[in-house]
């Protein structure tokens, strides 16, 4: 298990300037109450939000995720040294769905998208396996870096 250090725009005049905290996540409660939280916020919102994730104790360490949280939808993109990985949803769709980071747009492959449920899986193990989410995983599968 591990440490999870979240940077999510959870007040709008917040720039992540020096000083400004990351989310600290330590538990599966806690990452359950927070994915809620970020799912019930992105109702009310033009699009739905992203958030990135790190290991607290080794930020550069493990490889990063990006994932976005709406109310029933999701994605999640593990970066890696030496992967890339993401969520797998409909194989056949096509186009870009808008994500908002700290107000900024983020378009990410309408074919990651899956339940939220998907979402809160692959965070989970994100935390359970201590940053290295196996290679085998279900859910996660690796994209070409073109």
């Amino acid at each position: 298990m591990a440490t999870l250090e979240i940077w999510y725009d959870q007040m709008p005049e917040n720039d992540y300037g020096p000083g400004d905290p990351a989310i600290i996540v330590a538990t599966q409660e806690e990452l359950s109450a927070f994915i809620d939280r970020v799912s019930a916020r992105s109702t009310a919102q033009p699009c739905p939000s992203l958030i990135e994730v790190s290991i607290a104790e080794d930020p550069y360490g493990f490889p990063t995720l990006n994932a976005g949280i709406g109310a029933n939808h999701g994605y999640v993109r593990v970066s890696g040294r030496d992967e890339l990985r993401a969520t797998q949803g409909d194989p056949n769709a096509s186009g870009d769905v808008v994500y908002d980071f700290q107000g900024h747009e983020t378009l990410v492959p309408v074919s990651q998208e899956v339940p939220l449920d998907t979402v809160r899986a692959v965070l989970t193990a994100y935390l359970d396996h201590g940053g290295l989410i196996p290679q085998d995983f279900p859910h996660l599968h690796e994209v070409a870096v073109v």
